[in-house]
């Protein structure tokens, strides 16, 4: 976390220096902050004219209120230009983000404070909290889900291939500028570049998690919502390839969700050669370990079925299908 100030006093001497290496190690956020700015010789006015050139505003009283420790930054919009003062002041990413303690309850729950931990949604994958938590702070938690459309298709060895995914979002605070996913294919693998054919955004960081193929990708919109604004963004993601020849004899597409989403559509289109003998809708809900099967879902004429959840979450939102033994053709 204080690696880059760390690297500044090291042999320097500079009793500033390393005073501020310390404060990012131990905290507290204020007087980290007050020392940062001090070590940077930058004025407040300058500090704020430089946030404001980056796209980030805030003000003079605002900064003098948090490095004298009355305030704190704890919206998502405060919270982003944070994430720019920590450039501004030349200090790692998360420094002084790392530093702040849970915020304070106020007298209307957001958004955030009705949606249940990471931890608690991706309980059978643990290791999806730790992706996450570098990423989460700027992003979900001021941003409502009020429609997604996922299609999903099946390739002739059973498994599902491809995603193309349409999500409509609500910002409920000023300030929220991206989204953070999870692609997880289930099958231990990981794209070089797990989201494509984006619409309306640009890909962020990505962070993989080695042995399980798990990817957090962060999504960056065109600039920043304002409140109760909506922002429309799509991009595809493709399945890395399986064995030459492989078949399975079933797979799912699923997603999970934090907060509670208004409409959901998961449409899964399978190949003519290889249709499947059974499809069931499963959901998860939060404390479950077992998805449970909802209904049994007929396969139309053309070769797809059709899942749809409404005010669903949080929990997670499904289809499996299982394919009867020699249906499956050969993987192209």
């Amino acid at each position: 976390m204080a690696e880059a100030a760390a690297r500044r006093s090291e042999g320097s001497g500079d009793p500033l220096a390393e005073e501020l290496a310390g404060l990012l190690e131990r905290g507290p956020f204020a007087d980290a902050l007050r020392a940062a700015i001090t070590a940077s010789g930058l004025s407040l006015d300058r500090v704020r004219d430089r946030l404001v050139r980056r796209g980030a505003s805030l003000s003079v009283a605002t900064l003098s209120s948090w490095q004298s420790g009355r305030r704190r930054p704890e919206r998502p919009g405060s919270l982003l230009a944070l994430r720019h003062l920590e450039a501004v002041l030349g200090l790692p990413g998360n420094g002084l983000r790392a530093l702040l303690a849970p915020p304070r309850p106020r007298g209307r729950r957001t958004l955030a404070d009705r949606m249940p931990s990471t931890r608690d949604v991706w309980a059978t994958r643990p290791e999806a909290a730790g992706l996450l938590a570098p990423l989460l702070p700027y992003a979900d938690d001021a941003l409502r889900r009020l429609s997604l459309h996922d299609r999903v298709t099946v390739g002739p060895d059973g498994r599902a291939r491809e995603l193309r995914a349409t999500l409509v979002l609500r910002a409920e605070e000023d300030g929220p500028d991206r989204l953070v996913l999870l692609s997880d294919w289930g099958d231990g693998r990981s794209a070089e570049s797990p989201l494509t054919n984006l619409r309306n955004c640009r890909a962020g960081r990505v962070v993989r998690h080695p042995a399980s193929g798990l990817t957090a990708v962060e999504l960056v919109f065109e600039r920043a919502l304002r409140r109760n604004e909506t922002v429309l963004i799509e991009y595809d993601s493709v399945r890395p390839g399986a064995p030459e020849g492989s078949v399975v004899s079933g797979d799912r597409s699923s997603r999970y969700f934090r907060g509670v989403v208004r409409a959901y559509v998961l449409e899964v289109r399978f190949h003519p050669g290889a249709l499947p003998v059974r499809c069931r809708q499963l959901t998860t809900r939060i404390g479950e370990r077992e998805p449970k099967a909802v209904r049994e879902l007929e396969v139309s004429p053309s070769g797809a079925v059709l899942a749809v959840g409404l005010d669903f979450g949080p929990g997670k939102f499904g289809v499996s299908w299982h394919m009867a033994e020699g249906d499956a053709a050969p993987s192209e």
